[in-house]
């Protein structure tokens, strides 16, 4: 279940969906933001006679608006425009009004608006888009995963330990590790959670890197740019590589709590021989006394994207101070290296 939005979120988004009112259900505000974002595409599920909407995806849930008992007058069109929408209660329901950009109109008659919501294990989820620790990087996406996951559908969408991992999201050291390229990143502001923190000194102290801690404490009274710089520089260091080690297990852990996703059964089979060749190739590695970690991409279930099912090997450099790694992919036709 989402959480509620305030009343000044809810005084901003009536600015995108015109007849917006403030009796009208939380799910309507919601609406409006994808319409902030010009995001709106209607959409329909195999198996459904309602229509759907995306609302956030990503590799942690595939969320969804649904338009029950729904009436579509006119034809969405995938084309670059501007989307000016509208609401209008009715005796029996609602109509959607959709402008695109004066190109083109459409409307939704439904009798009701909800969100749906399914969510998934992306403990070992991986996407190499940016060169040089990748390890580091792929924590910091994780991290802003749950973060949008808690932003969009409120608190009652993580488990406990995802509410501590959210607020990583934002902590200084960790945003050094930027997971996508500057162009398609979306900043917010630097915060540094007292759980967070303590969460970072807890698992400091519990693998012995004293160095660590001592370092989290000192920040965390009294933070600044070289501190901060200092402690970014630690993450990538062999000394401290249980202590980074350790995160990524406790957010796998966190992520085992939801069901991985599950396709159909010519696409499982695929999967599940990309899975053993990578499988084969990391312990091959590891014999060598090489450490290593297994990631995956897949594509969304309930809403076709162009990603293809893969899986990463990452094998950890065993010389020079910076612990640095290689990634080996593994797809369908062939195996390449990063």
């Amino acid at each position: 279940m989402e959480s509620e939005m305030d009343f000044d979120d809810k005084k901003f988004y009536m600015n995108y969906l015109d007849g917006l009112t403030d009796d009208m259900p939380d799910e309507f505000f919601r609406l409006a933001q994808v319409f902030e974002l010009n995001l709106f595409e209607p959409v329909r599920i195999d198996g459904s006679s309602d229509i759907y909407a995306a609302y956030i995806m990503n590799d942690a849930v595939e969320s969804f608006f649904v338009f029950e008992q729904p009436v579509i007058t006119g034809t969405y069109k995938d084309i670059e425009s501007e989307q000016i929408a509208g609401v209008e209660k009715l005796d029996d329901g609602y109509m959607l009004i959709v402008n695109q950009g004066g190109e083109n109109v459409f409307t939704i008659k439904f009798v009701k608006l909800s969100i749906t919501s399914t969510y998934f294990n992306y403990g070992c989820m991986g996407h190499f888009w940016v060169k040089g620790y990748e390890y580091l990087r792929q924590l910091e996406y994780q991290f802003a995963v749950i973060r949008d996951k808690y932003r969009f559908l409120g608190s009652s969408s993580c488990n406990e330990k995802e509410l501590v991992f959210m607020r990583l999201a934002d902590f200084p050291p960790v945003k050094k590790y930027r997971s996508v390229p500057k162009a398609y990143y979306v900043p917010y502001p630097d915060s540094i959670y007292p759980e967070a923190v303590s969460y970072l000194m807890e698992t400091a102290r519990s693998v012995g890197d004293r160095n660590m801690e001592r370092m989290l404490k000192i920040y965390q009274k009294k933070p600044d740019r070289l501190k901060c710089n200092i402690i970014a520089s630690m993450f990538h260091k062999k000394s401290h590589g249980r202590f980074i080690d350790k995160i990524i297990n406790d957010m796998r852990d966190a992520a085992s709590s939801y069901d991985r996703r599950k396709f159909d059964k010519e696409e499982e089979i695929q999967n599940r021989k990309i899975h053993e060749k990578a499988l084969k190739i990391m312990n091959s590695f590891k014999q060598k006394g090489y450490e290593c970690f297994l990631y995956r991409e897949e594509p969304f279930v309930y809403l076709k994207d162009t990603i293809t099912y893969k899986e990463h090997v990452l094998v950890f450099k065993n010389h020079g101070l910076n612990r640095k790694c290689d990634i080996y992919t593994i797809t369908n036709d062939e195996m390449f290296y990063k």
